[in-house]
Formats: structure tokens, sequence, C-alpha cells
């Protein structure tokens, strides 16, 4: 018999947080695999031992659970990220763009979860949803700006604030571009076309060295 089969709906509270977060788990093991298209709900639910039907009793739709996936993996960005600008020396803004850097390219999942944010995991959820996750995103991202504006005294909070979401705007959109269908890596990787591709080790930290030094 599988574990769908014998699946017990969840009633207590911390059976709900256990079957919420075995699907989470279903969900990042399946999109670090497939990526997106392969982090389906039928696939998931799957993965965890449900059924589709059973998801619906914790998640609205699979975007929802990409979604809280997402919001526990900004957090943990986040929490690196104010440790590895606590260690910078104030004011020195290549040693801030080269951990920013680090931070972010040292969390794949992330970075793409960041890429897909609009076009995909905002879609096929509720108006609530968005609010309650642009409320805890904007909570979290506040972590992140105090340390930079700790780093950089001469900036203000707002600078540092627009530095933040600039860098993660940035992200977002070299994201994809950096990491292309096989047939586009292919054609990429000749060399008359070395001039057209992303590297994000070199080009992101490029990015976040001119933000910071337009605020410094």
């Amino acid at each position: 018999m599988s574990a769908a089969q014998v699946f017990q709906r969840a009633r207590k509270p911390e059976e709900i947080n256990l079957r919420r977060e075995q699907l989470l788990a279903a969900a990042a093991t399946l999109f670090d695999e497939q990526g997106p298209t392969g982090a389906g709900l039928n696939a998931i639910a799957a993965k965890a031992g449900f059924t589709k039907s059973n998801v619906y009793r914790y998640f609205e739709s699979r975007e929802q659970v990409l979604l809280e996936l997402f919001r526990a993996e900004f957090a943990a960005l986040v929490e690196a990220l104010e440790v590895a600008i606590g260690a910078q020396p104030p004011g020195d803004v290549a040693r801030l763009a080269e951990a920013i850097t680090a931070t972010f390219l040292a969390r794949p999942r992330c970075c793409e979860l960041i890429s897909i944010l609009s076009s995909t995991l905002e879609q096929n959820v509720s108006e609530t949803t968005i609010a309650e996750t642009k409320i805890y995103l904007s909570h979290q991202n506040a972590r992140a700006v105090a340390a930079l504006a700790a780093r950089l005294p001469n900036s203000t909070p707002q600078d540092c604030a627009w530095a933040i979401a600039m860098g993660g705007s940035l992200m977002a959109g070299m994201w994809p571009a950096a990491n292309p269908p096989p047939a586009a890596q292919a054609v990429l990787a000749r060399p008359d076309m070395a001039h057209l591709r992303i590297v994000p080790e070199r080009d992101f930290k490029r990015a976040m060295t001119a933000l910071l030094a337009s605020i410094a």
C-alpha cells in the first residue's frame, strides 16, 4: 500500500505543519533536480506521498508551495547577508560587493526562485497570499538593509534599501541569462559568442560594486 493510500488528514496544528514541511521538502528536491517545470503539483504530491487532492488541504496551488519555499530561502539568504556584510570593514565597497555576490551565488535555489517571483510564483495565488508574502519579505529585507547601512556610514537607510532592491532585481534578470537551456548554452560556448555570456561571479559583483559606490 502506497503512502498516498494510507494518508490521514492532519487535524492538529503540529500535524498540519508537518504535512506542509513534507510538501515543501518534496518541492525543494524536485525544483533542484528539474527546475520550476518539474515541480508541478502532481509531482510534488507523489514525491511527498500525497494525492493531489490532499495537497489542496495545505496549499492553494503549486505556486503557493513554491512561494512558501521562496520565503524560507529568502530568510536564509538575509541571515547569511547579515553575517557576510557585518564581517566587512566599514566603507569598503569592493569587499562588500564581493561578500554580497558570494552570499547570493552560494544559494542557487534562492536565486532561481527570485528570478521567477513575478512571472510564476505570484501567479495562481490569492491577493491575500501575495500581500502576506510581500510584507514578510519586506520585514526580512529590512535586516539586510540595516546591516548594509551599518557598513556604509555615509549612506542613508533609503539608499541602502534601494541598493539591496536593485541587487535583487539584477539577480532576477541575470540568473536566467546565466543559466540558459542546453541549446543556448551550446551556442554561448562558441568563442565568437563570448561577449554575450553572463558570468554572475564577474557581472553581478561589478554591478553591486557600482551600486554601492553610488551611495557610499
